[in-house]
């Protein structure tokens, strides 16, 4: 068996995840998405993998809510699907764990109330 732990009798314990190290995805975005990205230049490709954690850094001015949404894209239709979503009410730092399932993954900004606000986001696989 392969990616398995194994007890001390020799019986599987359980799968082994073998995550990947924070990798930028998006930086610098200081405005909503007012639609979906056209391609998939600039998305995740999670094949592979099972899980996409996104670790948001949200900053602004006079913040009130920001919705972030995780996209999906359907290369049958040349489309992105709407997920998971994260709604964050303060700056800080936030997390979005996405069930990728070797997916291409996108990160979009959906709404922001408030004067200003910069998001970051860098991604892990496992």
């Amino acid at each position: 068996m392969t990616n398995v732990r194994l007890d001390a009798n020799g019986l599987a314990k359980g799968f082994v995840y073998e995550g990947t190290s924070p990798l930028v995805h998006r930086t610098g975005v200081t405005a909503v998405d007012a639609t979906d990205p056209a391609t998939t230049s600039g998305a995740i490709d999670t094949t592979g993998y099972e899980c996409c954690r996104l670790d948001l850094t949200v900053t602004g001015a006079g913040f009130q809510a920001l919705t972030v949404r995780a996209l999906y894209w359907n290369p049958r239709q040349g489309t992105w699907f709407g997920g998971a979503s994260r709604q964050p009410d303060a700056t800080g730092k936030y997390a979005l764990l996405v069930d990728a399932r070797g997916a291409t993954v996108f990160l979009k900004v959906v709404s922001f109330s408030g004067a200003s606000f910069a998001l970051s986001a860098d991604y892990s696989l496992s």
